[in-house]
């Protein structure tokens, strides 16, 4: 109860009435307008909590917040399920506590974005998965709420969906013999097909949604290695993903290279597994296509927690609780005590802004936010931009005075 009451207080304030990540402008908008769908791959469930919020009479932004926060707690009930199928209660407790305060899960509670569901679908999926029964004997119960956990995390964010499939390829191999789970599954995959095709409807039929998904992926492709290679922007865009997910995940990092649960037990292998897939399949994806904001990491902790539970030993006297203690409290304490350099001075000023010290407690309570190239404008270094980071600023450019002329208040 205390925690609880802890995390209370410091999400209350970090609480920011002013919208500063494009995420939270594009999404509010959405909800704002009356509109089902935003750009692909939709996010068609987060709209409607959004609009679901908004129509009982909360602002557009505030709506959005709601359904950042809404998934938030609900991920963390799921996140403790999930751990109370491996580990004694203190234990679940302890690690869903280190999850309640990682900077990731305090940064994205309240930023208006779709990421915060990430915690919640991956949860279920992993709760789901893990609950499975092993032998070829049917479970309908079970196969149908796997089935509906994929469902979910499609129509949350369909991308974190393709970022499970390492997860969900596991699943099948282990459950492959049971008939049930093939029919629940395909029932799934088909709801997963029929839902997609009304998003993509909703966005103005198939050219339209093709369009513009070739856009954004032509916007990603510099700072995608698959796409181009490894050259400076895609190696930043490295760096970030493995420097966001090591932060973010360092308490269960810490559980596990102190690991005294050694063999695993026989029965833990398939959760062990899923917990690894569920982790790596994004910080891979991440690092190999895209990590623009640290909200693509949310998808990386349940995961991280999940291989943490089971590499944990059994008995909460044999936890390494002081190095847990101190990683929660030292990943809290750099959340709230770093700030960014205002104005960056050197390009390297610029870049630690954009990489790390723009996402603390200051600047979410105050709305601060810019991305790398900002930073470097603002210092007087715009030879140091890329060229195709100056027309993402062009265009950001009039977006921002598009939404400032629209709503005034922004100002």
């Amino acid at each position: 109860m205390v925690i609880g009451i802890l995390w209370c207080v410091l999400v209350s304030y970090l609480w920011s009435a002013h919208h500063y990540w494009p995420d939270a402008d594009g999404y509010l908008l959405h909800v704002a307008e009356g509109r089902w769908v935003a750009h692909p791959p939709g996010y068609p469930l987060f709209i409607i909590m959004g609009r679901l919020f908004h129509a009982v009479g909360l602002q557009p932004y505030l709506a959005v917040q709601f359904a950042s926060l809404s998934l938030t707690v609900a991920g963390l009930g799921v996140l403790y399920l999930l751990m109370r199928q491996l580990i004694d209660q203190i234990l679940a407790q302890a690690l869903t506590a280190a999850a309640a305060f990682s900077w990731i899960v305090l940064l994205n509670v309240q930023t208006g974005t779709s990421h915060a569901s990430d915690l919640f679908t991956v949860s279920l999926l992993l709760l789901a998965a893990v609950r499975l029964p092993s032998g070829a004997h049917k479970a309908w119960g079970h196969d149908m709420f796997f089935a509906a956990a994929l469902f979910l995390c499609a129509g949350f964010r369909l991308t974190t969906l393709l970022l499970m499939l390492p997860l969900c390829t596991l699943v099948v191999l282990m459950n492959r013999r049971r008939a049930s789970f093939w029919i629940c599954c395909l029932i799934g995959v088909a709801a997963i097909g029929l839902w997609q095709s009304w998003v993509i409807r909703e966005s103005g039929g198939y050219e339209v949604y093709s369009f513009d998904a070739a856009a954004m992926n032509a916007d990603n492709k510099p700072s995608s290695i698959l796409l181009s290679g490894l050259t400076q922007t895609t190696a930043l865009n490295l760096v970030r993903a493995l420097l966001w997910s090591g932060v973010g995940t360092l308490p269960f990092l810490v559980v596990a290279a102190g690991s005294r649960q050694w063999p695993i037990p026989s029965g833990s292998y398939h959760a062990l597994l899923y917990g690894l897939a569920a982790s790596l399949g994004p910080l891979l994806g991440m690092a190999l296509y895209l990590c623009t904001h640290p909200g693509y990491v949310v998808s990386v902790i349940p995961g991280a927690a999940l291989t943490a539970a089971i590499l944990a030993s059994a008995q909460w006297s044999s936890f390494p609780w002081r190095t847990f203690g101190v990683s929660v409290v030292g990943v809290v304490g750099l959340f709230f005590l770093m700030s960014p350099f205002m104005p960056p001075a050197t390009k390297w000023q610029a870049v630690a802004n954009g990489i790390l010290l723009q996402y603390s407690a200051v600047c979410t309570r105050t709305g601060t936010f810019s991305t790398t190239a900002r930073w470097l404008r603002l210092a007087g270094l715009e030879s140091e931009i890329p060229s195709h980071r100056v027309i993402d600023l062009q265009q950001e450019d009039k977006w921002r005075e598009y939404f400032e002329g629209v709503n005034p208040a922004r100002r």
